[in-house]
């Protein structure tokens, strides 16, 4: 989503227009029972508050352990909520407990937490849906980029492997950081295709960047006049594309990917692709 110069993942937005819904659901059925009661109100908003403070701090804790190895020990990493690594079944079991505890414990409370957790829930569910639907285009697009040693290339690769197609550039700083997460990644999956698409920069600029930070990495590619930026619709930098073996679109991806979170993305689009290395070569 796009907002002015700013450029923020779908998800967090969803999730605040929700919280925001069932607050405000929550505070009118309050008042429709008790009144101008500000005490109750009060109380329904903590409620809410903790609710979705618990679903999120154990929705991260189980995806950490789930994706230890790709926080390699570092504690820093585990705390940095902003890769967005949280295991959604796991923050919605523990918000459904904490839900049943407050409701057990204050019965004044039932009514407005169920008509505030229903009108987050439907808030969740059409503004998913409505982002899902305003994805387009849903194939790999059909343009033809400069490759590492100057020659025209396809972007689909049709070769009968999944496609990830990575929007990057050199001055965006959430590109700079995931970049070698995604060469990593890139190295360890040779059965799954890893595009790196810059935008609108010379090869020179590119190759300076990649050779400073000893970066190898297949399949870089420019596109100089933000040709996929375009077709694609990307609404800012890092956008990160998965296609499947066909060319599909499965989903895409606004800002900065973890190791974990990325091999997190792999498992889900492509769980019957193994891992398998390569030797990376730019």
């Amino acid at each position: 989503m796009n907002l002015g110069f700013v450029s923020l993942p779908a998800g967090p937005l969803i999730l605040f227009a929700s919280v925001l819904a069932a607050l405000a659901a929550g505070r009118f059925a309050t008042r429709r029972t008790t009144g101008d009661d500000e005490g109750a109100s009060a109380r329904i908003d903590q409620s809410i508050f903790n609710t979705l403070i618990v679903g999120l701090v154990v929705a991260r804790l189980v995806f950490v352990g789930r994706y230890l190895p790709g926080y390699e020990g570092s504690i820093g990493k585990m705390l940095d909520f902003r890769d967005l690594g949280f295991d959604l079944l796991a923050g919605a079991a523990a918000g459904v407990c904490v839900l049943a505890w407050i409701m057990l414990r204050r019965r004044a409370l039932r009514r407005p937490l169920l008509i505030a957790v229903a009108a987050g829930v439907a808030t969740w569910s059409a503004a998913s849906a409505a982002a899902q639907f305003a994805q387009a285009p849903q194939s790999v697009p059909q343009v033809s980029l400069v490759d590492s040693a100057g020659q025209l290339q396809p972007l689909a690769r049709n070769d009968g492997k999944p496609l990830v197609v990575n929007l990057w550039a050199t001055w965006c700083p959430p590109c700079r950081a995931e970049m070698p997460v995604l060469a990593r990644a890139q190295a360890d999956h040779a059965r799954i295709d890893v595009v790196f698409v810059n935008q609108g920069e010379a090869k020179a600029t590119v190759d300076d960047y990649l050779d400073s930070q000893g970066i190898r990495i297949a399949n870089s590619m420019l596109d100089p006049n933000l040709a996929v930026a375009r077709a694609v619709e990307a609404a800012g930098f890092p956008t990160t594309l998965f296609y499947d073996a066909r060319g599909r679109l499965l989903a895409r991806h606004l800002g900065p990917f973890s190791r974990a979170t990325f091999e997190a993305a792999l498992e889900r689009f492509y769980p019957a692709v193994p891992a398998q290395k390569q030797e990376a070569a730019r």
